[in-house]
C-alpha cells in the first residue's frame, strides 16, 4: 500500500499571514476580553441581590446598547466622530462637564488635542499630567484613575474631578482621554472605571483606523497625481516622436510669410498679397492651436462631456499628417455618419487615437493605407483603425498591453503607449481589442458606450 503522505504548508507563507493579522486579533481579544469582564461582573452584582431583577434587566439593556454604540467608535474614520460618540456613550456612565481626546507627540512632549473642542483649561490639564508623570505611569500600569480639580478644590460644595484614562494600542500609551465630572471619587464603581476604559480601547482603534484611512487618502492622492504626470508624458512623447513633422508644418508657412513680406518690402506686392499673408498667419495658429490643445496638462480626473469621435479622429489625423505623408501613408475615412457622442475626456482620447496612428505608422516603414472606420453598434460606438503593415506576431499578442514591452528597436518606444491606451479606455467604460495577421497587417478594435438621453 503506497504510503500517505502530508504535504507540510507554506511556512513563509502561513507566518506572513500570522504577523498581518496577529495585531488586529490581538486588539479585538484585548478589547471584547475587558467588554466580557464587565459585563460578568455587572451580572453577577445583580444576581446576588433577587430584588432587584427589573435592575439587572436595565443594565443588561444598557450595556448591549453600549456595545452596539461603542461599536461606532471603533468604526469612525473622522476626528469629530469619534470624540463626539464617544462623549455621548461616556455620559451613560458618569455625569460629564466636558471631554476630550490628547495623542502624545513623544518627539515634542506634548499632548495634542484631537479636535478642536475643549476649552483651553483642559488642554493645560492635560499638559500639566503629562509634566507631572501621571501619563507615564498610566501608559505603564495602563488604569484609569479619578483625580480632584485642584482648581476647584477650595470652593465650597464643589467635588468636581478629572477622570483620566489612557488610550492603549497594541499594549503601546497613544493618548490619553480625560474628562471633567462633578461625580465625586468615592461613588465611582469598579464597573465604570471598567467601562470608561473599554470605551477609550475603542477609541483608540477608532484613531488608528483615522490615521489609517488618511493615509490611505494621501496615499490615493499621490498615486492619481503619478498616474496624470505618467500620462501627460507619454502624450509629450507622442508629440517628441512627431517633432520632425511638426517642424515642418511650421517651417512652411514661414517661409512663404518671410517670402511675401520680402516681396511687399520691395514694392512688387502683388494684389492678393494680404490675403496670402493672412492664410499662412491662420495656418500658423491653427497649428500651435492643435498642438496646444492636444499638449496641455489634464487633471487625474477623467472629464465627463459628450465627445464627438468623428470630429477628433480627423483632429488627430490633421496633427499627423505630414509625418504620414513623408512615409508614403494613405489615410481612408470611413466614418459613420450621425455618430452618437460619447461621454469622456476629449484630451485622453485624443491621446488613444495619436497613439493608433503612431503604432501604424511605425508597422509599415515602407508605406500602406491606415483605414479609420466608426460605427454605432448596439450601446458602443465602434472604432477601428487597420493598417496594412507587418502585423503582430502570436507570441507577442497577450504580452502587447504589458507595461514597457515593446516590439520596436531601442530608443524608439517605451513599451507605455498601448497600457496606457488600455488603461483610458478602460477608464471610459470601454474595451481595446486587436486583431492581426503577420504579414497581412493589424487592426485595433476600440469600443466606447455611448450616451443615451433620456426620452
Amino acid at each position: 500500500m503506497a504510503e500517505r503522505r502530508h504535504t507540510a504548508p507554506d511556512e513563509p507563507s502561513r507566518r506572513d499571514l500570522l504577523n498581518e493579522v496577529a495585531p488586529q486579533f490581538e486588539r479585538f481579544i484585548e478589547t471584547r476580553e475587558n467588554y466580557i469582564r464587565v459585563l460578568e461582573q455587572t451580572l453577577r452584582n445583580v444576581l446576588v441581590k433577587p430584588a432587584a431583577e427589573t435592575d439587572a434587566s436595565s443594565s443588561v439593556d444598557e450595556l448591549v446598547a453600549m456595545q452596539q454604540l461603542s461599536n461606532s467608535i471603533g468604526t469612525a474614520v473622522e476626528p469629530n466622530a469619534i470624540v463626539s460618540t464617544l462623549v455621548d456613550l461616556t455620559r451613560q456612565v458618569i455625569p460629564v462637564d466636558e471631554a476630550g481626546i490628547f495623542l502624545l507627540d513623544a518627539g515634542a512632549r506634548r499632548l495634542m488635542p484631537l479636535t478642536a473642542h475643549g476649552s483651553e483649561r483642559l488642554v493645560q490639564e492635560a499638559q500639566q499630567q503629562l509634566e507631572s508623570g501621571i501619563v507615564d505611569w498610566l501608559f505603564a500600569e495602563k488604569k484609569t484613575v479619578v483625580i480632584p480639580d485642584l482648581s476647584r478644590l477650595l470652593d465650597a460644595g464643589s467635588s468636581r474631578n478629572f477622570v483620566l484614562v489612557p488610550l492603549i494600542l497594541r499594549r503601546q500609551g497613544i493618548g490619553i482621554y480625560i474628562i471633567q465630572t462633578e461625580k465625586r471619587q468615592d461613588q465611582f464603581s469598579h464597573q465604570d472605571i471598567q467601562l470608561l476604559s473599554v470605551l477609550a480601547n475603542q477609541a483608540a482603534i477608532g484613531i488608528e483606523n483615522w490615521r489609517e484611512h488618511a493615509q490611505l487618502v494621501r496615499q490615493g492622492n499621490e498615486l492619481k497625481m503619478f498616474q496624470a504626470q505618467m500620462l501627460q508624458a507619454a502624450k509629450l512623447a507622442a508629440v517628441g516622436e512627431l517633432a520632425a513633422s511638426i517642424v515642418h508644418e511650421i517651417k512652411n508657412p514661414v517661409q512663404i510669410l518671410v517670402m511675401q513680406m520680402d516681396i511687399v518690402m520691395s514694392g512688387r506686392a502683388q494684389g492678393n498679397w494680404k490675403e496670402i499673408l493672412d492664410a499662412q498667419i491662420k495656418r500658423l495658429s491653427g497649428i500651435t492651436k492643435r498642438l496646444m490643445n492636444f499638449s496641455r496638462a489634464v487633471g487625474e480626473e477623467y472629464a465627463c462631456e459628450p465627445v464627438d469621435l468623428n470630429k477628433e479622429l480627423r483632429f488627430i489625423a490633421e496633427i499627423i499628417a505630414h509625418d504620414y505623408r513623408v512615409n508614403n501613408i494613405d489615410v481612408v475615412f470611413q466614418l459613420a455618419e450621425n455618430l452618437p457622442t460619447v461621454p469622456g475626456s476629449i484630451n485622453h482620447l485624443q491621446q488613444v487615437f495619436l497613439n493608433m496612428l503612431i503604432n501604424a505608422r511605425d508597422a509599415m516603414p515602407k508605406g500602406g493605407t491606415m483605414t479609420i472606420a466608426t460605427e454605432a453598434s448596439g450601446f458602443n460606438a465602434v472604432i477601428r483603425f487597420s493598417d496594412t503593415g507587418t502585423g503582430i506576431s502570436r507570441e507577442n499578442m497577450d504580452r502587447l498591453f504589458s507595461p514597457f514591452f515593446t516590439t520596436k528597436e531601442a530608443g524608439k518606444g517605451t513599451g507605455l503607449g498601448l497600457s496606457i491606451c488600455q488603461k483610458i479606455v478602460s477608464n471610459h467604460k470601454g474595451e481595446i481589442k486587436v486583431e492581426s495577421e503577420e504579414g497581412r497587417g493589424t487592426t485595433f478594435i476600440v469600443s466606447l458606450p455611448i450616451r443615451r438621453e433620456l426620452q
